[in-house]
């Protein structure tokens, strides 16, 4: 078994908070201002609820299987070989999410930041920093996502109080945009918004038991849910629906309209430090995950080959992707509304079979 070292419960949830959290600063707002109107500020708290119900799953899924992680779990439920799909299937979904975060990075900040630069620059050096900290490994990884966070947080509320002059409640109405049915269902469906929870279910034997991952994953769900939740209320009270999502980065555009005289206007820099940030450690967390199923499927106990080799396909795709455009677009917006299937659909797959077949702990208590 690769060595990740130890992490506590503080590391964990902040390191899932941000990686969850990071996905309000692209393109998504926007779209789903399309989708359901004015309404996507609590529908993202029916996601967050049907995240957390699937959390509880797999929550379900460890106690049967104390001190293993979700491939070991895989392969114990299902079988070599379903197991090793199963395994596949979350790891190149993970895969899939890095690579196309890097290209939503890459085409945003040059719309917006770096209009001259070459993507290829961009993303090179992007895939050169998450090359490092993921050599470092996941403590290191952890332990600067707990770092970062208090001055993210702080730049986070400054935005949003600084916003506030442009905020109007009557833009909240009405308050069930294109129908209540349409907000829950689409609350439901985009709870792959939160799938990057099962983190915590692949780097089990980093924290100390079932209570630490049941602690750190129901409080970064909630944190992240709250934050994007402010976040998409602050865009709907500061643009109307019908206007927001024709926006590519609603809270780029929401901090860049923040004008109080001369002294404080053009406050875009604290949202790019906290974009940049969160935009880092939410690829390197999502890659560093996918590296570490493929060594446990395998049964590599050096990851740093394939840390390296990965790397070189982290780039590849995400410079086809950015290449690719509308389609590439189209195809991230298609994970986000079935991306629930692999986190969430496969551990409970895995947990039925077990209690069917009688697999694990709870079957001899």
């Amino acid at each position: 078994m690769i060595k990740e070292g130890k992490i506590g419960v503080q590391e964990a949830t902040w390191l899932i908070s941000i990686t969850i959290g990071a996905k309000v600063f692209y393109t998504s707002p926007g779209i789903v201002a399309g989708i359901v109107g004015n309404t996507s500020w609590y529908m993202t708290l029916i996601s967050m609820g049907t995240a957390i119900l699937g959390f509880t799953f797999i929550c379900l899924l460890l106690k049967r299987f104390p001190g293993k992680d979700i491939v070991a779990i895989f392969n114990d439920t299902l079988g070599r070989m379903a197991g090793f799909v199963f395994s596949a299937t979350l790891g190149l979904y993970l895969l899939f999410l890095a690579t196309s975060t890097i290209s939503e990075f890459t085409e945003v900040i040059k719309i917006y930041a770096f209009p001259l630069s070459p993507p290829v620059v961009m993303i090179g050096m992007l895939v050169a920093g998450v090359l490092t900290l993921s050599l470092l490994g996941l403590e290191s990884l952890a332990r600067f996502s707990k770092l970062s966070i208090y001055a993210m947080l702080l730049g986070f509320v400054t935005i949003l109080i600084l916003g506030s002059q442009n905020y109007d409640t009557n833009r909240l109405f009405p308050i069930f945009g294109y129908g209540a049915e349409k907000v829950l269902l689409n609350g439901i469906i985009r709870s792959s918004a939160y799938g990057e929870v099962i983190m915590l279910a692949v780097f089990t034997g980093s924290l100390q038991g079932l209570h630490h991952i049941k602690k750190a994953g129901y409080t970064g769900l909630l944190l992240s849910g709250m934050l994007i939740s402010l976040s998409l209320l602050a865009f709907a009270l500061s643009f109307p629906y019908y206007t927001a999502q024709e926006i590519t980065a609603p809270m780029y555009q929401m901090a860049s309209l923040i004008d109080y005289g001369r002294f404080i206007q053009r406050v875009e820099p604290i949202f790019l430090f906290i974009w940049f940030i969160s935009s880092f450690i939410a690829i390197t967390a999502v890659f560093y995950c996918f590296v570490s199923i493929y060594c446990k499927m395998f049964r590599i106990q050096d990851a740093k080959p394939i840390i390296i080799g990965s790397t070189i396909i982290l780039f590849a795709g995400a410079m086809i992707q950015s290449n690719m455009g509308v389609i590439a677009a189209q195809m991230i917006q298609k994970t986000r509304q079935y991306g629930w299937i692999p986190p969430f659909i496969l551990p409970l797959i895995a947990l039925l079979t077990a209690i069917l077949r009688k697999k694990g702990a709870a079957s001899h208590g």
